[in-house]
């Protein structure tokens, strides 16, 4: 089989950045959990510095070893077992570089969830495929005949950050557009996404590449010959004020806590990415550089010009629990290896506070406090004795169990339940024989219903609890098989807890 969609990539123009602003420092409490569809996000345990003086001495250290990579920093430190976190500059934009290709495998990943294609999709590749920079398919998979499945170019993406590998898994996850439209599901706000990594090297160094992003190695090197040595540099200082393809350390580190919650994923593919992520052979210097040895690390690194990046999760030992870590740098002029030893000294920081100071966990049944369980009944100006209850239930780790019971004006009735982790993942609909549904987050008020029978979109639901918490308000959004859409009200009322 050949998986072959050409997508025309054409980027935002190039913006120049403000002038340059004050290094905001922040220290906060982070909620990682994501909506429901009750649309009310999991609890976290509410920690203040005022409760963990330490962090404030953790931000004082982060502030003394910045300076030392000779650029700008950012960072975002999170405890995912207790919510706590540490920010610097946590709302600026950094070039991603490679660690972009972490939303890529999402959305890709997201992609395989919805059953549009599998990891063993086999992709053939083409002259125009074998791109410059790293990566092992331009050195070895240069001549005409190769095919490679999905995960090996999604396995060669991440591991070694191969290049080529990328801008294919790029165009099976569907583009850049494809990619920020699942970050804006996911309410990832400051990320994008929007060139192939032939594009990106060719702003880069001044070479001007094809819109689609394909370009032999033989022509890229042919054209890079004819860049001369002031309009390299040019093009070097306009890449570093051009937003596109950055990220703040904020939106990096929400990514990586909604994947890691099964938030982005259904549970299969979360799993595919986190063994991926600790297999990762880049970067021994950056997060992992000054760890005990032997530390897990599941990472993604990146690097061009100025930018040194490295963004992933540390596994603490002996139950202290888990740390989103991102530390961007950009801007620098000193060596790769100082910027990555500014990366190693701060990410030890990090390590050394939450191994010592892990916290107290939020309790687990905190999540199934959600405002939303119980019985509701919807109001309806339909005759007697038409009724129809709906129950929330809660069920597993985080989800829930949605149960209707109805009775038409002409006395039939119905019941029929569903349980779901809101993962994407397909489950039976019990009253329903051979319905099969998957829920999906879209954000924290909206979820998308997914029937197995044909891979449609069946509705999508938008629901609003009132202040009081006493009323729902939902909007359910159809399609049928001609692409008519349907949009349709209802008010339900609580009746009992």
């Amino acid at each position: 089989m050949r998986l072959r969609t050409r997508h025309y990539f054409t980027g935002r123009a190039s913006t120049k950045r403000a002038a340059a602003t004050l290094a905001k420092v922040t220290l906060t409490t982070a909620t990682l959990a994501v909506g429901l569809v009750a649309a009310v996000p999991l609890a976290a345990q509410s920690v203040t510095p005022a409760g963990d003086p330490g962090l404030g001495r953790l931000l004082a250290e982060i502030e003394r070893l910045a300076p030392s990579s000779g650029g700008t920093v950012g960072v975002g430190a999170v405890h995912i077992e207790t919510g706590r976190a540490v920010w610097f500059n946590e709302d600026e934009r950094f070039p991603m570089a490679s660690t972009y290709k972490v939303p890529i495998a999402v959305q890709l990943l997201s992609r395989v969830d919805r059953g549009e294609i599998t990891l063993a999709d086999m992709v053939e590749l083409e002259p125009g495929d074998i791109h410059p920079g790293s990566g092992t398919i331009s050195n070895l998979f240069d001549d005409p005949g190769v095919a490679l499945s999905l995960r090996n170019l999604l396995e060669l993406m991440l591991l070694i950050s191969d290049n080529s590998a990328t801008d294919l898994t790029l165009t099976a996850a569907g583009g850049p557009d494809a990619v920020n439209a699942r970050m804006s599901e996911l309410n990832v706000d400051g990320l994008s996404v929007d060139r192939p990594t032939s594009i990106l090297i060719g702003d880069y160094s001044g070479v001007e590449t094809p819109a689609d992003g394909r370009i032999s190695m033989a022509e890229f090197r042919e054209r890079a010959g004819e860049v001369s040595a002031s309009e390299r540099e040019a093009a070097r200082e306009a890449f570093s004020a051009d937003l596109q393809d950055t990220s703040t350390p904020r939106a990096m580190a929400h990514l990586l806590a909604m994947t890691w919650a099964g938030k982005a994923l259904g549970s299969k593919n979360t799993e595919v990415f986190k063994d991926v992520m600790l297999r990762v052979q880049t970067g021994t210097g950056r997060i992992k550089g000054v760890l005990p040895p032997g530390t897990p690390v599941g990472h993604k690194t990146g690097t061009i010009g100025g930018t040194t990046n490295d963004v992933g999760y540390i596994y603490l030992p002996d139950g202290a629990g888990h740390v989103i870590t991102v530390v961007f740098v950009k801007d620098s002029e000193r060596p790769v290896p100082a910027r990555e030893a500014t990366i190693a000294q701060i990410s030890r920081a990090i390590y050394d506070y939450f191994l010592f100071n892990p916290g107290t966990p939020a309790d687990p049944a905190a999540d199934r406090a959600n405002p939303r369980y119980g019985v509701w009944k919807l109001r309806s100006d339909a005759p007697a004795p038409a009724l129809n209850v709906m129950t929330y239930d809660p069920w597993g780790d985080g989800g829930m169990k949605i149960t209707v019971e109805s009775t038409n004006a002409r006395g039939g009735e119905a019941k029929w339940s569903y349980e779901t982790m809101f993962d994407g993942e397909f489950r039976p609909v019990t009253g329903r024989d051979g319905v099969e549904t998957a829920v999906e987050v879209v954000d924290r008020y909206t979820n998308r219903i997914t029937s197995r029978r044909d891979g449609r979109v069946t509705q999508v639901i938008i629901n609003v609890l009132s202040e009081d918490g006493n009323r729902i308000d939902n909007e359910y959004r159809s399609t049928d098989a001609d692409g008519n859409e349907r949009v349709s009200h209802a008010v339900y009322e609580r009746i009992g807890r």
